[in-house]
């Protein structure tokens, strides 16, 4: 087995599939571990057909590097030695980046589309990525009653998925025509059953593109004719309690859809992500965030994403150790818990070691940073350690801490500690970030949390615009606001928007409006604005839209600057907040029209 390709979760299951539970391994990845056949993701250098001769698995390509392929786990291993096979990790489950208010009292602040410029994002495609849409609301349907949605692609229920994919039902705008056309709710669910359970899909969509039809015009979004693109991605539960998020596996079968549909109809593409995870080494270097920057270089498109809501959720923290120093970061987890996992950060280049100590205090040997795998037994708790180097930079090395009740117990309660042993110090510095299992219900903390360095992936990402969140009123930041710059200095976020209170479509009603904050709703305002943009680049030059990189710049050049917050960029506004209309009149002025 070459433990050099297999992400540090996947190395710990394998090896101590004993100590790992059903519900834990569920809740992190999505899966049963029950199951022999598992779901991994997979990088490669070529074609995995000549590697699927000697090895049995099934596979689906996303792109020339990505894959996501079934496999029966006692041939993983086999599956690493291949010389093609560059990297395999186990999905992991990500959650939605907004909150519901339903007892809001701010009035929204709105980035008001310019009318003088003559943008409402036609022409352009906008995808939103997320927890779907209620189809049926009339901000989401032209003035004659027909679906604004070229395509809906549902990846929790079965039905025909589209081309190129093996989960899901695909609907095109004719059928969601008559599904609509229908007396009732039952029988429009007979034909296109999709549903927004959340909200959060159809939160964003309306954000970047409702078009305020149920409120005669006064609740419109950023861009309301452009054509809508939904993907409902995989999840689970009912209630904001339960709900349980995608896997970055579903957002990427997402991102592959939305580049091959535009591709199809041949329009450019501002696309929204309305998800995020706190696992990973926060320099934009995860499978996902990589798959990101390289499917945007693939066609004219811009992506966003927010930064999330993990500011103020106590579960990052930060420090520097010096050369013989010990430094202890603990770690409050609640009773109840049956699992917990942290993962830890630091430069490859220092030595040090680690000590795991339970409440009770029970410790682990002396860990050296290339011990690999270990296990241990504390109480009702199994410990299970794992570090890695990075496989994406030569900088990076990680500590992955899973805790488990062991059988059917518990994690013990109290204060775990993590404690970090300065050996051959060049840098000292470390990150740690817990994951986050349960959005609503804060169960372990750090007691010594940084707010800093809490945006969530993959908003860390280079080639995508990632949006902090404030309260449109006072233009302050909301404190729940991931914060940057990235762990390697990168700066991020780079434009913040309103996320506070702001008046949406509600699902499951036709004509109803309620309000949401995050910084989903931050980023719907960034992904309609790019529709704007370019639909006034393709009035300009049809053969060559105004997107990318290049169009991120002007996003930035043109933001807002409050002198009363800060100097910029700084880690919560990145480089100001959205403003429109100031890029409008730059391309006015570029353009000379």
């Amino acid at each position: 087995m070459n433990l050099n390709k297999l992400s540090p979760l996947l190395q710990l299951v394998l090896l101590y599939e004993q100590y790992v539970s059903v519900e834990a391994f569920e809740e992190v990845t999505g899966q049963n571990i029950l199951e022999q056949e598992w779901t991994v993701i997979v990088q490669y250098f070529e074609q995995l057909s000549e590697v699927n001769n000697r090895i049995p698995f099934s596979y689906n390509e996303i792109s020339d590097r990505f894959a996501f392929v079934k496999i029966n786990k006692d041939y993983i291993d086999a599956l690493s030695n291949e010389n093609s096979v560059f990297y395999i990790e186990l999905p992991r489950v990500m959650q939605y980046i907004a909150i519901e208010n339903s007892n809001a009292v701010c009035a929204p602040y709105s980035i008001h589309r310019p009318q003088s410029y003559n943008v409402t994002g036609k022409g352009v495609l906008l995808a939103v990525i997320d927890s779907g849409i209620d189809y049926s609301h009339l901000d989401f349907r032209n003035a004659d009653g027909t679906t604004r949605i070229l395509a809906l692609w549902d990846q929790s229920i079965e039905g025909t998925p589209p081309q190129g994919f093996s989960i899901g039902a695909y609907y095109s705008n004719k059928q969601i025509d008559e599904a609509l056309q229908q007396d009732s709710i039952i029988e429009r669910l007979e034909i296109v059953p999709s549903v927004d359970v959340l909200g959060h899909g159809t939160a964003v969509a309306g954000v970047a593109s409702g078009n305020g039809r149920a409120s005669g015009g006064q609740n419109i979004g950023i861009a309301p004719e452009a054509d809508l693109l939904i993907v409902k991605m995989n999840s689970r539960g009912t209630t904001l309690e339960d709900f349980r998020g995608p896997t970055n596996a579903d957002v990427m079968r997402g991102i592959a859809f939305a580049i091959s549909e535009a591709t199809r109809l041949n329009m450019p593409l501002s696309l929204v992500a309305g998800v995020g995870l706190n696992e990973g080494g926060h320099v934009g270097s995860s499978s996902l965030e990589v798959f990101m920057n390289q499917m945007s270089l693939v066609w004219p498109s811009n992506m966003t994403v927010g930064t999330g809501n993990e500011a103020n959720k106590e579960r990052h923290t930060s420090g520097r150790v010096s050369q013989g120093e010990i430094k202890n970061v603990q770690i409050a987890i609640d009773a109840g818990q049956k699992f917990y996992t942290s993962n830890l950060y630091k430069n490859y280049v220092d030595g040090m070691s680690f000590v795991i100590i339970a409440p009770n205090g029970e410790k682990t040997d002396i860990i050296p940073d290339m011990n690999g795998n270990v296990a241990y037994v504390f109480g009702n708790t199994s410990v299970l350690i794992n570090i890695s180097t990075d496989p994406f930079t030569a900088q990076v090395q990680t500590l992955v801490l899973l805790l488990e009740g062991f059988g059917t117990a518990t994690v013990d309660s109290g204060i775990w500690t993590i404690q970090i042993i300065g050996d051959n110090i060049i840098d000292g510095r470390y990150n740690i970030w817990s994951t986050v299992t349960n959005p609503v219900i804060r169960t372990a903390r750090f007691l010594e949390p940084d707010p800093f360095t809490t945006l969530t992936i993959p908003s860390t990402a280079e080639l995508i615009t990632s949006v902090a969140s404030i309260n449109g009123k006072t233009l302050q930041i909301l404190n729940t606001s991931g914060r940057g710059f990235t762990a390697d200095g990168r700066v991020k976020p780079d434009v913040a928007a309103p996320g506070l209170n702001v008046m949406v479509p509600e699902a499951g009603t036709e004509d109803k409006y309620t309000f949401y904050s995050g910084s989903s709703v931050a980023s719907g305002f960034v992904c309609g604005a790019y529709a704007l943009f370019m639909q006034y680049g393709l009035r300009v030059n049809p053969e060559s839209y105004l997107y990318g990189e290049a169009l991120k710049g002007l996003v930035i050049k043109y933001a807002k600057r409050p002198t009363q917050f800060d100097s910029y960029p700084n880690p919560a506004y990145g480089y100001g907040i959205l403003c429109v209309s100031a890029v409008l009149e730059a391309l006015k002025t570029i353009y000379n029209q």
